[in-house]
């Protein structure tokens, strides 16, 4: 096995290492392993220590990236790929990056609808109506403003702290009916 990567140069694999590790694991990790919506208590220490993990782990892989752009590599017979290995990290990193953005914001679209689903009953009456889907510390969050045909941000101030406690800042809408908002 180990004979099937010596033609391989360093950055080769460091490449292939660094796309795997941001893209089909980051994946996994999110759709699977990551605290869940509602953080309170013991899992907002799970989650702030998932997000830390994660913008640590991408910052020191960033960094190593870019090193092999400035730094010689080992020699190797063809020139060409020697010099195309120098930036083959960072471009493999882009690349994962690139492609592991869209589909993680669809993982936490869904999970938002599925909270939504879940609090149907306490975002029925008349709209707008909100549920807070995560609240940060000390202050602001997302919440889920079932509010048809009106983005959340263009109500009153008045409305607004009614609903979430908080002026709303963003809204996504992630439904016909129900829009994904972030507070302060």
């Amino acid at each position: 096995m180990m004979s099937a990567w010596r033609p391989f140069t360093f950055n080769e694999k460091l490449a292939l290492g660094l796309f795997v590790l941001f893209c089909p694991v980051y994946l996994i990790a999110t759709a699977w392993i990551r605290p869940g919506s509602v953080v309170t208590g013991h899992e907002f220490g799970l989650f702030v220590a998932w997000r830390l993990g994660w913008i640590l782990l991408g910052f020191l892989a960033w960094c190593v990236a870019l090193a092999t752009v400035f730094l010689t590599p080992a020699g190797h017979p063809s020139r060409t790929r020697m010099q195309a290995g120098r930036i083959l990290p960072l471009a493999s990193l882009g690349a994962a990056v690139m492609l592991s953005s869209p589909a993680v914001d669809a993982i936490t679209r869904q999970q938002r609808r599925a909270f939504a689903a879940q609090n149907a009953q306490a975002l029925g009456g008349p709209p707008p109506t909100a549920v807070i889907y995560r609240k940060g510390i000390p202050d602001g969050g997302v919440a889920i403003v079932r509010s048809p045909g009106r983005d959340p941000t263009g109500l009153s101030q008045r409305l607004m702290l009614d609903l979430t406690g908080e002026r709303i800042k963003s809204c996504e809408l992630i439904s016909d009916t129900d829009w994904s908002c972030y507070f302060d």
